[in-house]
């Protein structure tokens, strides 16, 4: 966008201040809401802010045990450089534009643990080995008829589901009076900022949903995830409602919220995946790496929580055709349609991260033509002890990531590093900060911690 087109579109949304931000390595929103003026001059570069919000955990303690080469000796500034073709209005903040940046150091090189431009990197990778990625995501949540502010004051206890707190079936619609109001003006703020949604569902917790995002390229689809879970807040404060994505927030819901990812291959406008060699050579890619990732697809003390047998989510380092339970879902009813689902996500997840490690482990699969395992054919729950199950701590998938080369390989020594030393981090704080590590539900200390932050 050029400047007099960039002044003109401020200028046709009466535009007075642009929200500038970048989604951290911890998954939270990190930015400035500047004047317009302000906005318009620090381009192409962009604001600055203090690279210790790179480096702070979800309850703003300075993670100074390690310091990586990407950090300046002291303190010193980081650059959100905006993408401008990601400027958009805000449907329900008249005056007020939305713009998302990478991180970058005051030289103007991202900083290798800005998860966008992390991501952008894998992009760029298939796109050398002749591929492009579609890839979409599905976010779960729960809805809480208490405002935010009164969640707050109960301590994230004793809520009240959107729709009531009895056990449902999952898909009911007949209740639809009850949300629709709320999905009404939430798929309105969503197209507005640029998220073209494909379909919301009543999912089987108690005031929890599921929303659809339309595809995009890998980029494009982590700010739509991004955006969305954002306008979910916003949308639900407006109403007088709160919403989270814990992974589990309360032991007496048995279902948790997951974040998958669809993806796809094409050449050209052909579906690469419709060819079985490269479908299985990404999946085994995917497989190799599974336990490395469940460090970055679940990343918090309360993401393991959801890792339960029998209520939708993945335990075990398996794949096959049109199994929701496993980690690594197949489908190719039809050549157009064929995609790989990564299901290990929880609902707490960086959405760059997962499909950065994702397309990490795929395009391992693809240059080493790697062969997979054999696919699990029945439900891959409830099985012996002693099956391989995937990483059941912060600190035994920090270590599963920390050794897994190819993973490594193409994330890069400098964000393995970090993110493995920060979730041994989030470790001590539960163990230190009031967490209570013999709890089988979420604690206290998990619902102040995670519940309006992740």
């Amino acid at each position: 966008m050029e400047r007099d087109e960039l002044a003109r579109w401020l200028d046709d949304n009466d535009v007075e201040i642009v929200r500038i931000d970048a989604t951290g390595v911890e998954g939270t929103l990190l930015g400035k809401h500047v004047a317009r003026r302000k906005f318009e001059s620090c381009l192409p570069s962009g604001v600055a802010l203090n690279d210790i919000g790179l480096a702070m955990d979800l309850g703003g303690t300075p993670q100074l045990g390690w310091w990586g080469d990407w950090r300046q000796d002291a303190l010193g500034d980081a650059l959100l450089r905006p993408d401008l073709s990601t400027l958009t209005a805000v449907a329900h903040e008249p005056g007020i534009a939305w713009c998302t940046a990478d991180i970058t150091g005051v030289d103007g090189v991202p900083l290798p643990v800005c998860p966008r431009s992390l991501l952008a990197r894998q992009q760029a990778d298939l796109d050398a080995l002749g591929y492009s990625v579609r890839a979409a995501f599905e976010l779960e949540f729960f809805v809480f008829e208490d405002r935010i502010d009164a969640a707050r004051r109960k301590g994230f206890r004793n809520l009240t589901p959107l729709g009531g707190a009895a056990p449902k079936q999952s898909y009911m619609t007949q209740r639809s009076p009850e949300f629709v109001p709320l999905l009404r003006e939430l798929s309105l703020s969503l197209e507005r900022a640029g998220v073209p949604w494909e379909a919301f569902s009543d999912e089987a917790g108690p005031g929890q949903f599921e929303l659809n995002i339309a595809p995009g390229d890998a980029v494009t689809a982590a700010d739509r995830a991004a955006r969305a879970k954002q306008i979910l807040r916003e949308v639900a404060y407006a109403h007088g409602k709160s919403v989270t994505f814990m992974a589990r927030p309360f032991p007496e819901m048995p279902y948790g919220n997951g974040l998958h990812v669809h993806v796809s291959l094409w050449r050209g406008d052909e579906p690469a995946f419709a060819d079985p060699r490269v479908l299985r050579h990404w999946v085994a890619g995917c497989m190799a790496t599974v336990a490395g990732m469940t460090s970055i697809a679940t990343p918090t003390v309360n993401s393991f929580r959801r890792q339960v047998d029998f209520v939708a989510a993945p335990t075990t380092p398996t794949w096959g055709e049109e199994n929701k339970a496993a980690a690594v879902r197949t489908v190719t009813r039809t050549g157009a349609l064929a995609r790989m689902e990564h299901r290990v996500a929880a609902g707490d997840a960086n959405p760059y991260l997962v499909l950065a490690g994702v397309l990490a482990g795929g395009i391992s699969g693809l240059v080493e033509e790697l062969e997979p395992p054999e696919p699990v054919a029945g439900l891959p729950w409830g099985l012996p002890e002693d099956h391989p199950r995937l990483p059941h701590s912060l600190t035994t998938a920090a270590a599963a990531l920390a050794a897994d080369t190819r993973l490594r390989a193409r994330l890069g020594d400098a964000f393995i590093e970090h993110w493995t030393e920060s979730r041994k981090f989030e470790w001590l704080m539960f163990h230190t900060g009031g967490g209570d590590p013999d709890a089988t539900g979420s604690t206290d200390w998990e619902l102040a911690r995670y519940f309006e932050w992740v």
